[in-house]
């Protein structure tokens, strides 16, 4: 079984020491790179939020790394845009964009922005709808759709994806109705807890399993965690739990997040051990 191990670029940061840390990721032996799709700066002088699509482009043209997005944020861009920016991605990367998607949740920065804010339930049924029409768009030859909340008419798009039918479409969403829809209508779902939420994992795990009925479901394991307060032989511990239930995406994100140059080195002790042990 391969088993995908991805690096979280720090969130507040500038664009150059985010490229520092990609650089750094690919060469230490990660698969892939995910970055926020967030936009907001909490207070002036609390750091810089790069728009996640250009970034993971620069990164792509100077890494052979799979990028995406984590999670790229629906309501944010029409389904159509979002389209057509992972399909250019993913002929320009060759195949290495993956679509991660949420619902929104961010409040203050839908309003900072410019864009209006819906209750949760709004929100993931945009985002379901959107989802779909995504798809149609990469797979047919030319989409007429009228939804609740989007709409196309006569809209062809080109290139298609490089990936077929198209890049994979996981979910990035922690709620009962989002996980019950990715387990009918996408490629995977990342479940993101705490060091030490094995058990809570499972059981969300097994609530996707209820209803997914694809043989090739992909199980994403996001994680988040300070790196001076965990040894590599914890972490190698923890992913070994994961891997023996069939997680086959995990997701690292270290903090603080100015200071990840230095500690991906510990990082790279974990990617190295599984490298070694895994086919």
């Amino acid at each position: 079984m391969k088993v995908e191990f991805w690096y979280q670029l720090p969130v507040t940061a500038s664009v150059d020491y985010i490229m520092k840390c990609a650089l750094k990721a690919e060469k230490i032996g990660f698969d892939g790179v995910t970055h926020e799709d967030h936009f907001w700066v909490v207070r002036v002088g609390s750091g810089c939020r790069p728009e996640c699509w250009t970034m993971l482009t620069a990164i792509a043209m100077k890494t052979n790394l799979k990028v995406a997005p984590l999670v790229v944020c629906i309501p944010y861009r029409p389904p159509s845009l979002l389209a057509k920016i992972v399909t250019t991605l993913d002929q320009l990367t060759k195949g290495r964009v993956m679509l991660i998607y949420g619902a929104g949740w961010w409040k203050e920065e839908f309003e900072a922005f410019g864009y209006k804010w819906e209750p949760d339930r709004v929100r993931v049924e945009r985002t379901f709808e959107a989802v779909k029409l995504i798809k149609r768009l990469w797979t047919e030859e030319n989409v007429t759709f009228e939804g609740k909340y989007y709409s196309v008419k006569n809209c062809t798009l080109e290139p298609k994806p490089y990936q077929k039918p198209h890049p994979p479409i996981l979910c990035g969403g922690q709620g009962r109705r989002m996980r019950k829809f990715a387990a009918q209508n996408v490629d995977g779902w990342v479940g993101a807890v705490k060091l030490g939420g094995f058990k809570e994992y499972l059981e969300r795990k097994r609530f996707v399993e209820k209803y997914c009925r694809k043989k090739d479901f992909i199980y994403g394991y996001a994680v988040r965690f300070n790196g001076y307060e965990v040894s590599p032989e914890d972490l190698i511990e923890e992913f070994k739990q994961y891997i023996k239930i069939g997680v086959t995406w995990i997701n690292i994100r270290v903090d603080p997040d100015t200071e990840n140059l230095e500690l991906l080195d510990k990082i790279a002790e974990v990617i190295k051990y599984f490298k070694k042990q895994l086919p």
